[in-house]
């Protein structure tokens, strides 16, 4: 949010202050504590005795991730109507006094104007950089594969190598199933070794792996790949027995993600073909 929010000038933040992730509910979920009138009460005021809250909110939203605010047309004019509302009357209130509320638009507080913007807002998104997957056609799962990949990218960074390793795990399984059944596939191949006896909901993910390298659909050494995450569901196996069997590390959590990015890119080349 800092390019169209700049212009006015705004409560410094402290500048040791260590940043965490802000999701737009939280600020929403702050905004409804301090001011419980703000959803119904379009036209609600504020005065120089809020600047401290009205500060927190624009600093709250400054650090939001961009790609979780979704916003266009009225939506994010009044998202940055808001913002540039609360910081003119932060600054009028510090240096010139008195205790005129801030500027509204079409009758609108900027609390609420901000509020109703974020609610429509996502409190998960997948990170610009990852795969896009434009071979799913089901935009719910393409993006709810992509929010797992980039969440374990982001628990890789975390050096929280179990998360990565089960959410890579789980990305390459739902991968693998969306190209079988996108290819009509309903039975295993008559040639695998490990041959399920139903269909392909209820493979696991070595039985994804056989039967889409034998089908076509990925390379044998993605297969090889993704194969060193096939135990990953014992990490989240309720048994003490399967879950201390597994252990996890940087190189699980990389050999994972390596998998993903391999089957990603086999399926996209094959989405390709004629």
């Amino acid at each position: 949010m800092h390019g169209p929010t700049q212009k006015t000038a705004r409560p410094s933040k402290p500048k040791e202050r260590a940043i965490s992730k802000v999701v737009p509910s939280q600020v929403v979920a702050l905004i409804d504590r301090v001011y419980p009138s703000a959803k119904a009460t379009p036209s609600m005021t504020v005065y120089s005795g809020d600047a401290a809250i009205l500060a927190s909110i624009i600093n709250l939203v400054d650090d939001i991730p961009v790609e979780l605010l979704t916003l266009s047309g009225d939506d994010y004019t009044g998202l940055v109507v808001g913002l540039e509302s609360m910081g003119a009357a932060i600054e009028r209130w510090n240096f010139r006094g008195g205790d005129d509320p801030p500027r509204t638009l079409d009758g609108k507080s900027p609390v609420h104007l901000i509020r109703d913007a974020l609610s429509r807002c996502p409190d998960e998104r997948p990170a610009p950089t990852t795969t896009e997957l434009v071979f799913i056609i089901d935009d719910s799962l393409r993006e709810s594969i992509r929010l797992d990949i980039s969440s374990a990218f982001d628990a890789l960074h975390r050096s929280d190598f179990k998360a990565a390793t089960v959410l890579a795990g789980a990305a390459i399984e739902a991968l693998l199933l969306a190209a079988v059944q996108t290819g009509g596939h309903t039975s295993p191949p008559s040639r695998m070794k490990n041959k399920p006896k139903d269909g392909p909901e209820t493979w696991d993910l070595a039985q994804f792996i056989e039967a889409a390298t034998l089908l076509g659909l990925i390379k044998p050494e993605t297969g090889e790949q993704a194969g060193r995450a096939k135990n990953f569901r014992n990490l989240i196996h309720p048994g003490r027995a399967q879950r201390l069997s597994e252990s996890c590390d940087r190189g699980t959590a990389l050999a994972a993600l390596a998998g993903v990015e391999l089957v990603s890119r086999d399926l996209q080349a094959l989405s390709k073909k004629p």
